[in-house]
């Protein structure tokens, strides 16, 4: 088995960065879906505007268009920050060659412009 890129969220702006929460992202359901993550599901977090990059778990956001990155995560995010939300998962190795990620573009307001493949 190999650990493959499964979804990339790309260009997301956080909407909040709260310390009082206990940890994780909030995303829309719509990008949930989008990149077929799950609640609770580990994800990576690259800040593009500081060049952070954590790990977390997501939650579900209770408002339309709204990320937060919570807990220990706000350390590392503010308000305003572009994002990329990353995804893997394990692809048996003779499946590698004909598997593809999905890649999900958002717009300012953190809503789904476009859902493709991956490609370089």
């Amino acid at each position: 088995m190999i650990n493959l890129l499964k979804s990339k969220i790309q260009e997301l702006i956080v909407s909040e960065s709260s310390v009082d929460y206990p940890g994780s992202i909030s995303l829309p359901l719509e990008l949930v879906e989008a990149a077929r993550l799950h609640e609770f599901e580990q994800v990576f977090v690259n800040n593009k505007t500081t060049g952070e990059r954590i790990s977390t778990y997501v939650v579900i956001s209770k408002h339309h268009g709204f990320v937060s990155l919570n807990g220990a995560a706000s350390h590392h995010f503010k308000k305003g920050d572009c994002i990329h939300v990353l995804s893997y998962r394990l692809v048996n190795e003779e499946d590698v060659k004909h598997f593809r990620p999905t890649l999900i573009r958002a717009n300012i307001n953190n809503e789904v412009v476009e859902v493709v493949p991956y490609s370089i």
